[in-house]
């Protein structure tokens, strides 16, 4: 029986909070059981963290197969601003928080290890320069710091990166060239055969054409609900790793 992910980012609450709710209000008039929720950042606008309570309440409408709501993890984005992940996970401790860590899960018997960052930029951007120092050592380190706890995820179970920004090139089709390198970092594309995930999933890409891709074997989805138009509903094969 395939374990089934919904998976979402960038709400920016309040502002897509219609379509996430028209979203769920469809899974739950279908009966969509969901094993797994996993949120990608950018859950609410400029860190007002406040908001964050009514994308929560949407997404606790969704059940598993034993009427529970499922367990939720997310990783922050952009809009959640560095310096207050304590004051998310004082306010939310029901959600999951992962910032460049490892979690590990067994659901209906089926072990996952999900990896968890805000992810890379091939660029910073002008604000990240002035406001955040040595954010391109940050970032390099950032990406060993992946590859480690990728590594460290072989063997042990359905692995699965989620990042805020995107992990891959692949599924910026449909965004100015230009502005790729403010999109995220090839991070797929660049992982040797001991680092690659079962599953990647990102977010922050709102003008996406391209929300599905295969990147150097690796299954890669763009959640972000601006371009996606909806939660993301992933289906996994327990054999496959």
């Amino acid at each position: 029986m395939p374990l089934v992910i919904a998976a979402l980012s960038d709400v920016h609450s309040p502002r897509y909070v219609s379509l996430l709710t028209a979203s769920i209000n469809n899974f739950v008039s279908r009966g969509v059981e969901v094993d797994l929720v996993l949120l990608a950042g950018d859950l609410v606008d400029k860190n007002n963290y406040a908001y964050l309570h009514i994308v929560l309440k949407v997404i606790e409408k969704l059940r598993n197969i034993h009427g529970e709501i499922p367990p939720i993890l997310a990783v922050f984005g952009n809009e959640e601003y560095q310096g207050y992940e304590d004051r998310y996970r004082k306010l939310y401790p029901h959600v999951t928080w992962i910032d460049d860590e490892i979690r590990s899960l067994n659901i209906n018997g089926v072990d996952l290890c999900i990896v968890g960052s805000r992810g890379v930029l091939m660029k910073p951007t002008v604000w990240q320069q002035r406001n955040i120092p040595n954010i391109e050592s940050v970032y390099r380190a950032r990406v060993s710091r992946i590859k480690e706890m990728l590594r460290v995820c072989r063997g042990k179970g359905f692995t699965i990166l989620v990042t805020h920004y995107a992990s891959t090139l692949a599924t910026l089709e449909g965004e100015d060239p230009r502005i790729h390198p403010f999109l995220g970092y090839p991070i797929l594309e660049k992982l040797n055969d001991n680092e690659k995930p079962s599953l990647a999933i990102h977010g922050h890409v709102h003008n996406s054409v391209k929300i599905y891709a295969k990147v150097n074997s690796v299954s890669v989805y763009n959640v972000s609900l601006p371009a996606a138009k909806s939660v993301t509903v992933i289906n996994i094969d327990p054999g496959s790793r």
